[in-house]
């Protein structure tokens, strides 16, 4: 009997379930509440579920918690872009572990989390899931010969031209696809082999909670991570050097530079190694060359496969850092082919709130709005014709218009004082379509006299939706 599948990827410092009353995002949330566990009513046979803990969470979730450890792996992660790679790579090899022919795939994902599972559903669309190997052999089971799959179609097939401009690898894109279809058998069912264009699986369901990418940082914060990563290799490898010269009685200043010229070279093999991408030209035609992925702040994958079920995504109207810009999803061709469809197919919808008032973080005394937008995507996800299964009694959500709004902008110029001015967030609103899809909690806020910012009590009157026809009538002449 065919199962659901459930894929859950969560936000960059978001690890659930590691202690008891820690704040919990709504993609950790939905995991609980759906995933097989002594404490729920889900049958196994019926659902299974995976979930990836978000960037910069590998101490904690590891069961040992190192803060320092998690904050320079995170913002290594945002500084070169890299890290996104590895949980695109966690979710395929669990996706290859779990599926059989006939499940049902269900993905959600919060902020870098959301970004990472879109990827993953143009992963299955690139190279479908692979019931076989090479020559007909089984698909292992686990282990390194399934992470070896699962890298390569990552590494080599979906990220070929990674942040350059699609038309320019999208060719050899595809033709690395279809040698990884034709490989390992995985061609969309009903076609002749060897000429497919997809794979052989599709999502039934995603659902995103504002989906962000900030693959790369810039400007100042770019500059001075840079400078403090030097700093603490540069005393990291003075230290060491001065201990190794005392123990073994040697001059600890040529041990010294040879610390610090092995760590950079480590580090440059390390960096280019992950970024090349090669293109092996064969007999398709298309002139052999080599490049370098460049994950930066542009270029990014806005791809929705037209066969997905159905697509869904909270957006936050209140979120003002520009580094947490939306990433746009689908393309219009798409939207009208599906326009009679019973159900709607995309529905992106925006919310009150910051980034994690939509996919949640903060205290349970502080989740009201978030609580909107979770069971949102609840009533979206068991309202279409193979819901997924959910045992209730995880879930206690109390949603309500009025709920306090937070400006992460704010606190973090709280918390740096004086230092903000050179490591803050570069603020502005966001821009939102005159036409947009606002969810109905916003109205019944705008109504209300006033409700609670971070720092005020006033009338919920954001500028980015000022042009916005649902709502123009509230902000006068």
């Amino acid at each position: 009997m065919p199962k659901n599948i459930l894929i859950f990827s969560d936000g960059t410092g978001q690890a659930g379930g590691i202690r008891p009353d820690q704040n919990l995002s709504n993609v950790y949330k939905l995991y609980r509440a759906t995933r097989v566990s002594v404490e729920n009513e889900i049958d196994p046979a019926e659902q299974v579920a995976f979930y990836d803990p978000g960037l910069g969470t590998q101490s904690e979730a590891s069961g040992l918690r190192i803060k320092l450890l998690d904050r320079v792996l995170q913002g290594l992660g945002s500084l070169a872009g890299s890290g996104i790679t590895e949980n695109i790579i966690d979710c395929y090899e669990a996706l290859l572990q779990l599926y059989e022919p006939g499940d049902r795939i269900y993905l959600f994902g919060f902020s870098r989390g959301a970004y990472t599972i879109r990827s993953l559903a143009n992963v299955l669309n690139l190279c479908g899931v692979p019931p076989s190997i090479k020559h007909g052999g089984v698909l292992p089971a686990g282990g390194k010969a399934l992470r070896k799959i699962a890298e390569r179609a990552v590494r080599h097939v979906y990220e070929h031209g990674a942040g350059h401009k699609r038309e320019d690898f999208e060719p050899e894109r595809e033709e690395l696809a279809r040698r990884f279809r034709v490989e390992y058998q995985s061609e969309e069912i009903g076609v002749p082999p060897g000429s497919s264009e997809r794979g052989n699986v599709a999502p039934e369901f995603i659902g995103v909670f504002d989906t962000v990418a900030a693959l790369g940082s810039s400007g100042r914060r770019r500059i001075l991570f840079i400078a403090l990563i030097a700093a603490v290799a540069l005393f990291g490898s003075l230290v060491l050097a001065r201990i190794v010269g005392v123990v073994v009685g040697v001059a600890w200043i040529p041990l010294f530079v040879g610390a610090i010229l092995s760590v950079m070279a480590w580090t440059a093999f390390r960096l280019l190694r992950a970024r090349r991408k090669v293109f092996d030209a064969l007999d398709s035609g298309i002139k052999a060359r080599t490049h370098y992925a460049n994950w930066r702040l542009r270029n990014y994958d806005r791809s929705l496969d037209p066969r997905t079920g159905y697509a869904r995504q909270a957006l936050a109207i209140d979120e003002t850092r520009v580094d947490f810009a939306q990433v746009g999803w689908g393309h219009s061709a798409d939207v009208l082919a599906h326009a009679n469809d019973p159900i709607v197919w995309l529905k992106q919808v925006w919310f009150a709130g910051n980034h994690s008032d939509i996919g949640g973080s903060y205290s349970e005394n502080e989740s009201r709005l978030s609580d909107i937008a979770l069971k949102w995507m609840i009533d979206e996800a068991t309202a279409i014709p193979f819901p997924m299964a959910i045992d209730t009694r995880k879930l206690h959500l109390f949603p309500r218009a009025d709920g306090l709004q937070h400006c992460e902008v704010n606190a973090r110029s709280d918390r740096l004082g004086r230092l903000n001015r050179w490591v803050g967030w570069k603020a502005a609103p966001r821009k939102i379509d005159p036409g947009a899809k606002l969810h109905p909690s916003v109205i019944e806020r705008f109504e209300l006299g006033s409700v609670k910012h971070c720092s005020s009590v006033e009338p919920y009157r954001p500028k980015s939706l000022q042009n916005v026809e649902a709502v123009k009538r509230f902000y006068g002449a």
